[in-house]
């Protein structure tokens, strides 16, 4: 089944699609117009790591104390997998980075905000990238403009490759936690080192990939330490 990277608790499954896919070449009549009415009330903007990592490079802060900040931390109730939602403002209930009705942090805007009014869903293993149209409450209509257009202009184009590439290992992390029936205790470690590893460890003065795939390549081999059995083949070794 096609994942998403917009609205559901689990990261990797939060959006499943509505109506047939676009093609790079179909019509889609849709600017933003800076209303901000996308940026209220929502309570379902899951960051990735990638997310949170240009957001610390906007606000030149270390990723966890953006996440500390301005994000939920909480445990996908389906897989156990670590988290990150964006808290919306108490006195508002607007995005926290809505300042005077503008997006403050724009340029590194995640990738649901870039999106809208698209969803997006990333087939495994084939990492086929499809957009959808969703309903839109606002924004202007505009004459000659294909979905390759707002995809390059958004800047979703160029971060193609990293979301994929996050969406496959959320995939094979959520697989390795749903294969083993960690203890409590274990659990808990397990769950902050994933979290320690895809969303904070990172120098926001360096590329996020690479840190990225080195961040992985660590965390599995501290999953391998652990020795926890698969649930169907006790002796089995347990990489990832």
């Amino acid at each position: 089944m096609p994942i998403s990277h917009l609205t559901k608790p689990d990261p990797g499954r939060e959006n499943l699609e509505t109506g047939s896919p676009l093609s790079p070449e179909s019509p889609l009549p849709f600017r933003c117009a800076g209303c901000g009415s996308c940026c209220r009330g929502r309570r379902d903007l899951l960051l990735s790591g990638y997310d949170l990592y240009r957001l610390a490079v906007r606000l030149d802060l270390p990723p966890e104390v953006v996440a500390e900040g301005f994000c939920d931390r909480y445990t996908g109730p389906d897989t156990g997998f670590p988290a990150l939602r964006l808290r919306p403002r108490k006195d508002t209930g607007g995005c926290p980075f809505l300042v005077n009705g503008r997006c403050a942090v724009h340029d590194a805007r995640p990738l649901a905000c870039a999106l809208y009014p698209l969803g997006q869903t990333i087939a495994l293993p084939e990492g086929t990238v499809s957009y959808f149209m969703q309903a839109a409450q606002c924004g202007e209509r505009v004459s000659e403009q294909t979905l390759a257009r707002f995809l390059t202009d958004s800047g979703i184009t160029e971060r193609e490759p990293i979301d994929i590439r996050w969406a496959e290992v959320c995939t094979e992390m959520m697989g390795w936690l749903a294969s083993r029936a960690p203890s409590p205790l274990q659990l808990k470690f397990i769950c902050r080192q994933m979290e320690k590893s895809l969303y904070f460890a990172y120098d926001r003065t360096a590329p996020f990939l690479p840190q990225f795939e080195g961040n992985v390549k660590a965390l599995r081999r501290k999953l391998a330490s652990l020795q926890i059995p698969r649930k169907d083949e006790p002796d089995e070794n347990c990489n990832p």
